[in-house]
């Protein structure tokens, strides 16, 4: 932890090494949250980059007053509805140019699909694609990259007490859905 914490520091001095560390560390969890956004790996990694090169540009961005992984999943999360909202947008305007009322769907698997392999995960995996986006990430943000509700609620721009309710609905709506197709395991989705 100080260590992050010196890294941190030394970056937002503007030490390219720093950078990079900060780069190794949180890609990967990044790409994984923005795809719960984006539902599409290489849309999610080039969100992600933009991201990391907007910390580049700007580090002093960061203040120190919540942890680096919240305020890069702000970002994250930021930067993913402002592509899904330019998406809708082109979506929109696609349609009304078409006169056919055929037109191409996206049919790419979710970034679960991709990474889950076992049987157990993909039940779960289709359970969680049965709820809101906001009851998804919530489970993601503290089943999965193991935020506190406290750092999850930061990044969804709620208040911890807020977050919190959100979490238990979530699960409460995963357990029922669960025990409707007769399965009464525990979630294994890590």
């Amino acid at each position: 932890m100080y260590q992050e914490k010196e890294k941190l520091k030394r970056f937002v001095q503007g030490s390219h090494a720093a950078f990079e560390d900060i780069v190794l560390a949180y890609r990967e969890p990044a790409i994984r949250f923005a795809c719960h956004y984006v539902h599409d790996p290489y849309i999610a990694e080039d969100l992600v980059q933009d991201c990391f090169a907007y910390l580049y540009v700007y580090p002093w961005k960061y203040n120190f007053q919540a942890s680096f992984k919240t305020f890069l999943f702000t970002l994250i999360r930021n930067k993913s509805i402002d592509y899904l909202r330019k998406k809708a947008r082109r979506r929109e305007c696609a349609e009304q140019e078409e006169d056919t009322s055929d037109r191409l769907r996206d049919t790419a698997p979710g970034p679960e699909q991709m990474v889950l392999d076992n049987e157990n995960r993909h039940y779960w995996e289709q359970l969680l694609n049965g709820l809101s986006i906001e009851y998804k990430t919530a489970l993601y943000m503290v089943d999965v990259e193991g935020m506190s509700p406290k750092e999850a609620a930061a990044v969804q721009g709620k208040t911890a007490a807020g977050f919190r309710v959100t979490l238990f609905r979530a699960r409460k709506q995963l357990r029922t859905h669960a025990e409707k197709e007769g399965w009464h395991g525990k979630p294994e989705w890590h």
